[in-house]
């Protein structure tokens, strides 16, 4: 019996490591994501305000027909 509640205490163990590991994977995947994400984001918007200049500055506005 003793033997059995070694095995079992370390699959607890190897169980609380696992899901540390794969916690921790799982952060490091949402930080990539949100990097990701804001760096889109900012080439988003960077592109929208040089669209909305270009369009400003541009002869053929709707502002001048």
């Amino acid at each position: 019996m003793h033997r059995i509640q070694i095995l079992l205490s370390q699959i607890d163990c190897i169980d609380q490591m696992l899901t540390a590991k794969i916690d921790s994977e799982r952060n490091t995947l949402n930080g990539e994501l949100l990097t990701k994400l804001v760096n889109t984001h900012q080439k988003v918007s960077l592109a929208e305000k040089q669209f909305h200049v270009k369009n400003t500055c541009s002869p053929f506005s709707s502002d001048f027909h």
